[in-house]
C-alpha cells in the first residue's frame, strides 16, 4: 500500500514510547492521525505536539484496550469519523518477573492488551480498505525467559498477522497486515523503561535506535511485509534453530546477555507485588 496525503492512520498506545516515534512518522508522510491511549493528559500533549511539528489533524481518544467495550467504543468513535486506512496495534505492557510470582489478574491484563485488544480493534473495524501493523516484539519468535504472558502474546500477535493475511488472500479483500518486531531500542519502549528503572545496561545486548521502528513501520505498510525484525544483527537464524532443535537453542541462549538482563530485573523485582509496568496504552 503507498502511504500518501489525506489518508488516515490509528496509532492505540501513542502516548508514549513506540506510539509516539510510529504516529510522528505517519504523519510526516501526510496522513492524519486518530491516536488512542489511557493516558489522557500524556495523549494530550503528544497531538498538540504533533500537530504543531506536522501541521496534520490529529485526533485523541481516550480508551483502555484492556476493556472490550472501550475498544468496541473506540472503533464506534472511529468509524464516525469515516474510518482509516492504516491501524497500528502497538498498545502493550510487560511485566518482567519471576513466573511463580505472577498473579491471575496481572497474567490476564497482559493478555487482555496485548493480544485480544488488536484482535478486537481489528475485527470491530470495517476495514474496507488500508493496512493493519501489529507491533510484536523479537520475544514473540523467540521465547524470552521471565517474560512468559509477554512472550506468548507476541508470539500470538504474529501468529493472528500471519493468518489474517492468508485470509485476507483467500478471500480477495484489499486489506494486508503485517508484524513488526522490535528487539532492545534505545529511547524509548520497554526496553527504555527497564534501563530508566532498573539501571540494566544496554552492553552485547544488541540496541537498535528509536528511529528504526518507524521506518520499519512504514517499510512493512509500503511493501506489504509479512513481518519486519528491528534488531542489531540476524535474528531469523535463529528463530530457525529455535524451531528445528529447541535443545541447542536453549542451551546457547541461555548463556546469552538477554538473558543475563531479564533475570537481575526479576531479582529486583522480587519484593514487588506483580503488576504490569513499561505500559504504552
Amino acid at each position: 500500500m503507498k502511504l500518501a496525503e489525506g489518508q488516515t492512520a490509528l496509532v492505540t498506545g501513542a502516548s508514549r514510547g513506540l506510539g509516539v516515534e510510529i504516529a510522528r512518522r505517519l504523519a510526516q508522510q501526510g496522513l492524519d492521525l486518530v491516536l488512542a491511549a489511557r493516558s489522557w493528559a500524556d495523549l494530550q500533549a503528544v497531538a498538540a505536539d504533533l500537530r504543531t511539528a506536522t501541521g496534520r489533524t490529529v485526533t485523541v481518544f481516550k480508551a483502555d484496550m484492556a476493556d472490550p467495550a472501550a475498544i468496541a467504543d473506540l472503533a464506534e468513535r472511529v468509524e464516525a469519523l469515516g474510518g482509516v486506512d492504516v491501524l497500528v496495534n502497538n498498545a502493550g505492557v510487560e511485566s518482567t518477573l519471576s513466573f511463580e510470582r505472577r498473579t491471575p489478574d496481572e497474567i490476564s491484563q497482559t493478555v487482555a492488551i496485548n493480544l485480544t485488544g488488536p484482535i478486537l480493534l481489528t475485527r470491530m473495524l470495517q476495514r474496507g480498505r488500508g493496512h493493519i501493523v501489529n507491533i510484536s516484539s523479537a520475544g514473540g519468535l523467540l521465547a524470552t525467559p521471565f517474560n512468559e504472558p509477554y512472550s506468548a502474546t507476541k508470539f500470538g500477535l504474529v501468529g493472528f498477522t500471519r493468518a489474517l493475511r492468508l485470509t485476507a488472500q483467500s478471500l480477495g479483500w484489499p486489506v494486508s497486515a503485517s508484524a513488526v518486531c522490535p528487539g532492545f531500542i534505545s529511547g524509548a519502549g520497554l526496553f527504555d523503561a527497564l534501563q530508566r528503572n532498573y539501571g540494566v545496561s544496554a552492553e552485547g545486548l544488541g540496541v537498535s535506535p528509536l528511529e528504526d521502528v518507524g521506518t520499519a513501520v512504514l517499510q512493512a505498510i509500503e511493501d506489504d511485509l509479512v513481518d519486519i525484525i528491528v534488531a542489531e544483527g540476524d535474528l531469523r537464524p535463529l528463530a530457525v534453530l529455535a524451531i528445528t532443535d529447541p535443545g541447542t537453542f536453549e542451551a546457547g541462549f541461555l548463556q546469552s546477555p538477554g538473558v543475563a538482563m531479564f533475570r537481575s530485573v526479576a531479582q529486583m523485582r522480587s519484593g514487588d507485588v506483580a503488576t504490569p509496568e513499561g505500559v504504552v496504552a
